[in-house]
């Protein structure tokens, strides 16, 4: 079937994101018949040239309706819609967006704003993020299929709210043969990525008013977490090439009771700093000192290109003040949703009630998966190949932005990560920059993004999710912007 066919349009949804829109779209035609029970949806690519939206949009609102049912994939055939619609959707008609309920009728708190509004076409490179088009998509799938023929009923009815046992056993594994840190699967809790882990520690460990030391700058969806779930105050601590300042923790820990420090100490964000081994120890005997619980989100640790590996605090920690949170989905693809905590042994049974009482739990035959993919060696063949690819992409967008960009930006060219840390030149004003650069169909962040306080001039820019193509095409629309700004 063609797109033609359907007379496609994208309807008018104030509120929903492109991708929703497109579902809703789609869903409309399958209600309408335009797209009967069993017929062959046109191929992802030939729907966004059709709907003028990148591919990726249009891929996620396909996994999107074969999530609710509407839609099912059949390998090496395509997608189709589904033979049998989700329950009622035969009595539903079409999405109306001048229903009620199509607008919010009452005032959002300001952290609950949306931070930028997207269009069809952008690129947004404020952040570095895993390519989900290298995922080993193969793997997992056999992986998922495997542990739904192995273990059948079982494994659907887990409600462990630790997360599958195999797949804690394998992470035990993985923290002590590449950092040499003994950890028991018992102290091991699998989550819905690094979101949930910061959300859940920061209800647990804190108390209104409550006082949080956190690197400046910094990772503000961090901060937002712990102000709107733990109703934190937040205290800021310079970094700079090597990383969190120990001296100016150790000021900011003399005047406040201060319980929790959070940081990025294997790949600062958004810096990129890593935090030197005598800074490490030095932050290691403040916390012990201070009685501080240590967050340490260990987000990108893994891409490292040049030179030697960092290891982690908790590869350091003997005295129990770490908490360690790493991510599955910066390993194999931001959508999975997966990461995990190292947990003090008290801790353990606190979080795994507050998460079954959240009834947030993880999806078991995808941890199996996996837990497969770690055993198996998969996952370090994966990292190994993708690094080469990440690090290729990061000389190309370095080389681009020096050969045409050189006058208002200095541009580094890090040893591991997944992003750049760009800073501005004397004279270059960033924030009319930038906004230009949005309206160019770039999404960048601000230097106010990311700090509390003032701001230096300086911004994040992910290459990782970018192929060459896309990066060269981000790199003419900065130039494009930057001619606004400075006709």
């Amino acid at each position: 079937m063609r797109p033609n066919d359907l007379l496609l349009t994208l309807i008018d949804a104030p509120g929903s994101s492109l991708y929703q829109r497109i579902a809703l779209t789609l869903q409309g035609a399958i209600l309408e018949g335009r797209l009967p029970r069993q017929a062959a949806l046109p191929g992802s690519r030939i729907l966004a040239d059709h709907l003028g939206v990148n591919r990726r949009t249009v891929i996620a609102a396909l996994q999107e309706l074969e999530a609710q049912g509407w839609l099912v994939t059949r390998p090496n055939s395509g997608t189709f819609v589904a033979d049998e619609l989700p329950s009622g959707a035969s009595a539903r008609k079409a999405p109306d967006p001048a229903l009620p309920g199509s607008q919010v009728g009452f005032d959002l708190p300001s952290l609950l704003q949306p931070a930028s509004v997207t269009v069809a076409g952008d690129l947004l490179l404020e952040d570095g993020s895993p390519d989900p088009r290298l995922a080993p998509a193969d793997e997992l799938a056999k992986g998922y299929q495997r542990a739904l023929r192995r273990h059948g009923p079982r494994i659907l009815d887990d409600r462990n709210p630790l997360g599958t046992p195999l797949l804690r056993e394998m992470v035990a594994s993985w923290i002590s043969e590449r950092y040499g840190a003994v950890v028991p699967m018992e102290r091991i809790m699998i989550t819905r990525g690094s979101r949930e882990a910061l959300a859940l520690l920061a209800g647990a460990l804190s108390r209104p008013g409550s006082l949080t030391a956190v690197e400046n700058p910094g990772n503000r969806g961090a901060w937002d977490l712990f102000r709107q779930i733990g109703k934190m105050e937040l205290r800021p601590v310079p970094v700079d090439g090597e990383g969190l300042i120990p001296e100016a923790l150790e000021e900011v820990l003399k005047g406040e009771r201060i319980r929790v420090l959070y940081l990025t100490p294997r790949r600062q964000f958004p810096t990129g700093a890593v935090l030197s081994e005598a800074r490490k120890k030095a932050v290691l005997d403040l916390a012990q000192k201070h009685r501080l619980a240590v967050l340490e989100d260990d987000y990108d640790g893994e891409y490292v290109y040049e030179g030697t590996r960092s290891e982690p605090l908790i590869s350091l920690d003997r005295t129990g003040q770490v908490i360690h949170i790493g991510s599955l989905s910066r390993l194999l693809a931001p959508g999975l949703k997966m990461g995990y905590m190292v947990l003090p042994t008290p801790l353990v049974p606190v979080l795994g009630k507050i998460r079954l009482s959240r009834g947030e739990l993880g999806d078991p035959v995808l941890e199996w998966a996996v837990a497969d993919l770690i055993r198996d060696g998969d996952l370090v063949r994966h990292l190994r190949r993708v690094r080469k690819v990440y690090a290729a992409r990061r000389d190309f967008l370095v080389a681009r932005l020096r050969q045409s960009l050189s006058g208002p930006l200095e541009v580094p060219s890090p040893q591991g990560g997944m992003s750049l840390w760009l800073r501005g030149r004397e004279g270059a004003d960033l924030d009319a920059w930038i906004q230009a650069v949005r309206s160019c169909g770039l999404i960048l962040n601000p230097p106010s993004h990311y700090y509390l306080g003032a701001a230096e001039p300086a911004f994040r820019m992910g290459f990782a999710q970018a192929d060459e193509v896309e990066l060269e095409e981000a790199v003419n629309r900065m130039v494009k912007a930057l001619g606004r700004v400075n006709p």
